[in-house]
């Protein structure tokens, strides 16, 4: 399953623990991911079993958005050179960089809750 790929990955390059669709409501810092969509690759006259996931990632830290960027650096170095090869041991033809939204939350104790949201297309098998 590409979502258990994607988590473990996000676990190995960010060192941060990663949720799927919501952070749980105790946390206010760590990485969610959710799919977004999951059409079929086609070939004009022919479906492949290829399927392009657009999964968003949103990362969340407090205090530090110099670090929110960091990490969204290090996850696009680390899956910009995946063609034809492997996302934690789960096959990936290729991966792309789309969308980014930012925003913040000033929280009860004065902190501030940095989310920084990217959209990332997996081509891989189904």
């Amino acid at each position: 399953m590409i979502e258990l790929a994607i988590k473990t990955s996000l676990e190995q390059i960010t060192g941060m623990a990663v949720y799927p669709l919501l952070l749980p409501a105790t946390a206010q810092e760590g990485i969610t991911f959710q799919r977004i969509s999951d059409p079929q690759v086609g070939t004009g006259l022919a479906r492949t079993r290829l399927t392009a996931g657009r999964f968003q990632i949103s990362m969340y830290l407090v205090n530090n958005y110099t670090r929110l960027v960091e990490l969204d650096a290090a996850i696009w170095s680390a899956w910009q050179g995946v063609v034809q090869g492997e996302l934690a041991g789960y096959p990936v033809q290729y991966i792309t960089r789309g969308g980014i939204q930012q925003g913040q939350n000033v929280l009860t104790n004065n902190s501030v809750q940095f989310r920084l949201v990217r959209d990332f297309t997996l081509t891989y098998p189904e």
